[in-house]
């Protein structure tokens, strides 16, 4: 047996995580995403790479401070009347998408992994490339590989990570989730729970349990990070085009264990408790304007009266703040995030007695 080498932690030198979106996806890492078949992961993934082909925005608001290149593995859409359409529809720079494998390019059969890895690296180091998405993983793999023990799945995606690390670029893999494994979520993805356990953040999409027609991104695992908020969005079909793009609609207060559960009556927080905590984590930067809370709130599903309901449980108090000729309710934060805010709200209440019926309540 050859002796193994050591290397002495004074030679080397400490490193940041580098994100392509943080907390999201990391550069040089394996990232899975999760979700149910037609949940939107393909949508997702198509929108993801159009935003960072271009300079802009991430769903939750970062900059993109230069663009990127993403290369596509498919082995479901095909590339001329599926993928090429979604990409036009998300306004991606087509220059900086590279489609290595898909239905309609004329390829007999789909690479193998990991013995094709040195082809993909070399296609990654040639286009400089910062995203890979391999959608769906399974058919990209020898099919025996998948009946084996968690240990030969993380030795195949070993050479995986290796090739992250040396390029830079993160890789995703999508994949389908199943409807065994109760409701934790990190235990729903196909395949060996080795898959999730070699990935440094696992995400996972779903449809909210009150409002099916809002998608859910949220993240069920991370080892180099804190974690992110979910997030929603809509899928809209454009009238002139007919063809489907994405619309983000803010933060979202469930879990991704709260995906996995079909009935929002068995969901860990009743309605009211999710709104609360996504008020909550709205107003911890400072106070906000009632009128745009509304408005996001019910791009994240939550209704009005729920919201109304949050308002009371969280004793947050509204209050009406003259601008010009003009007012506009303003709710503050909580107690329980900024401290003091109970005088705060005395003092409010004092005003109000002594003005009474001057100043319009949120709540009506």
């Amino acid at each position: 047996m050859p002796s193994l080498s050591t290397t002495s932690c004074t030679t080397l030198r400490s490193e940041r995580v580098q994100w392509l979106w943080k907390p999201y996806l990391a550069r040089g890492k394996l990232a899975v995403l999760d979700g149910d078949p037609g949940a939107g992961k393909s949508f997702f993934a198509i929108d993801l790479a159009a935003k960072l082909s271009r300079l802009g925005r991430l769903p939750d608001g970062q900059v993109i401070n230069e663009p990127h290149t993403t290369l596509l593995l498919s082995a479901e859409d095909d590339a001329g009347d599926t993928v090429l359409p979604r990409l036009k529809a998300a306004n991606a720079d087509l220059e900086r998408i590279h489609i290595v494998s898909a239905p309609g390019l004329g390829t007999d059969a789909l690479p193998q992994f990991p013995a094709d890895l040195p082809e993909l690296e070399a296609a990654i180091r040639n286009l400089k490339a910062d995203l890979v998405v391999i959608d769906p993983m399974m058919p990209f793999f020898p099919q025996n590989m998948w009946a084996n023990s968690d240990q030969c799945i993380r030795r195949a995606l070993t050479p995986f990570a290796a090739m992250a690390a040396g390029t830079g670029a993160a890789i995703l893999f999508i994949r389908h989730i199943t409807k065994a494994g109760g409701t934790k979520a990190i235990y729903r993805g196909s395949g060996s729970i080795g898959i999730i356990g070699a990935a440094r953040t696992g995400l996972l999409l779903g449809r909210h349990p009150d409002d099916p027609d809002l998608r859910v991104l949220s993240v069920l695992k991370t080892n180099i990070g804190q974690l992110g908020s979910s997030l929603g969005f809509r899928l809209v079909s454009e009238p002139d085009t007919g063809e489907t793009r994405l619309v983000w609609t803010g933060p979202v207060a469930l879990t991704a264990d709260d995906l996995c559960v079909s009935s929002p009556t068995a969901v860990g927080n009743r309605p009211r408790d999710r709104a609360k905590e996504w008020l909550k984590a709205m107003l911890a930067g400072g106070s906000r304007k009632a009128s745009e809370l509304l408005t996001w709130a019910a791009s994240a599903g939550i209704s009005e009266k729920t919201l109304y309901r949050a308002k009371e449980l969280l004793h947050v108090v509204s209050e009406q703040v003259r601008n010009g000729d003009a007012s506009e309710c303003l709710l503050p934060p909580p107690e329980d995030i900024v401290p003091g805010y109970k005088a705060r709200i005395e003092e409010i209440k004092a005003k109000r007695r002594g003005k009474e019926g001057t100043g319009a309540d949120w709540v009506g």
